[in-house]
């Protein structure tokens, strides 16, 4: 009977004190409008709202506006693998992850763990260092978690996983794209996400040809920049609907009102001229002049992304595979094609075969 006892006497005080750490974790967010909620205690975790007690009053911050939590006595390599996302050092990250001894860590510091384990193998498949496939099949085991879906990394993780789903391109793919931009566009009280999911919803239907609900979805994300409430992102969002919007003028056949739009753009200097955001719009001015049978100038726009914004894979894929076909088949430059062809593999790997710039 003692015995008995005094087991449920230690389990009473592990219960406590378990209780206890847990009630005490503190946080700080970061907001997209560059607000900061210190010494935050999380007291419920959601997919669509997190509500905290900060100085004493109950706050539930709608989940598309936060930017970054840290943790309060989170270990350094937790922190370390943030800043080695943000200069895309994947291998690096899931070095420093692994590092981490989970028993020191609380629950949401544990899902962080596994986010950012997740998002590593995320950015090496957009960075071609690990297979589309196997990124997309490690969400997939992610998401299987509902713990996992009701963190707040939930809607950023699925916009990714639309992404990677978008560049393999295939019907089904595709199918699970517009599924996860869905529900990007349905998040609870979050501007900022259901821009998003119009921006990967209107880049679908580019893909297949819809220029109307692709001009629909773009159009809705730059009232929504007007109406000022995707403050924080704003030009990450005006330059993707911009260049969405242009390439579906194109495919509607108004490849001269799309080149008007995008120089205008350039004109208005609404972002630096070192923006790696310039890439999208140059990409666009360069799919608009092709279309318009001017191949030369085409040319000149893909080079901006070559030789100036290259850092994003996918995009200066397009602006080499684009210029390929320029020289080759427009220019009759076979020589200068096959330079780029040879720079492409060197740094991307693959074959030869140019992909179709659409």
């Amino acid at each position: 009977m003692k015995r008995f006892l005094a087991g449920c006497v230690f389990a009473i005080a592990m219960l406590v004190l378990t209780s206890a750490y847990a009630q005490e974790e503190r946080c700080h967010i970061t907001l997209h409008s560059g607000d900061l909620v210190r010494n935050a205690q999380i007291t419920k975790m959601g997919r669509d709202i997190l509500v905290v007690e900060a100085s004493g009053t109950a706050e539930k911050i709608p989940v598309g506006n936060i930017a970054g939590i840290k943790f309060t006595g989170e270990p350094v390599e937790l922190n370390n693998a943030r800043t080695y996302l943000v200069d895309s050092r994947f291998e690096d990250m899931l070095d420093e992850l692994k590092n981490i001894d989970s028993d020191q860590l609380t629950p949401n510091m544990k899902k962080e763990c596994e986010f950012l384990v997740i998002r590593a193998f995320v950015g090496q498949a957009f960075s071609g260092a690990l297979a589309i496939t196997k990124a997309i099949d490690k969400m997939d085991d992610y998401f299987k978690s509902k713990e996992n879906q009701e963190y707040y990394r939930f809607y950023e993780l699925s916009e990714l996983y639309g992404e990677l789903n978008m560049l393999i391109g295939s019907d089904e793919s595709l199918k699970k794209a517009s599924s996860a931009f869905a529900m990007l566009q349905k998040a609870k009280d979050s501007p900022i996400l259901k821009a998003r999911g119009l921006i990967g919803f209107g880049t679908i239907a580019n893909l297949k040809g819809d220029a109307e609900n692709a001009e629909k979805s773009f159009k809705e994300v730059l009232q929504m920049v007007r109406n000022q409430e995707l403050e924080g992102v704003k030009s990450e969002m005006e330059v993707k609907a911009s260049s969405g919007l242009a390439r579906a003028l194109v495919l509607e056949g108004k490849g001269d009102q799309a080149i008007a739009d995008i120089q205008k753009f350039f004109a208005a200097n609404k972002i630096a001229q070192e923006d790696p955001l310039n890439a999208q719009l140059y990409n666009a001015l360069g799919f608009a002049l092709l279309k318009n049978k001017k191949p030369k100038d085409a040319a000149i726009a893909y080079m901006h992304t070559h030789l100036l914004y290259n850092g994003n894979k996918q995009l200066h894929v397009e602006a080499l595979d684009a210029m390929i076909q320029i020289f080759r088949a427009e220019l009759r430059d076979e020589l200068r094609a096959g330079e780029l062809e040879a720079l492409k593999s060197a740094r991307y790997g693959g074959g030869k075969k140019a992909s179709n710039p659409d």
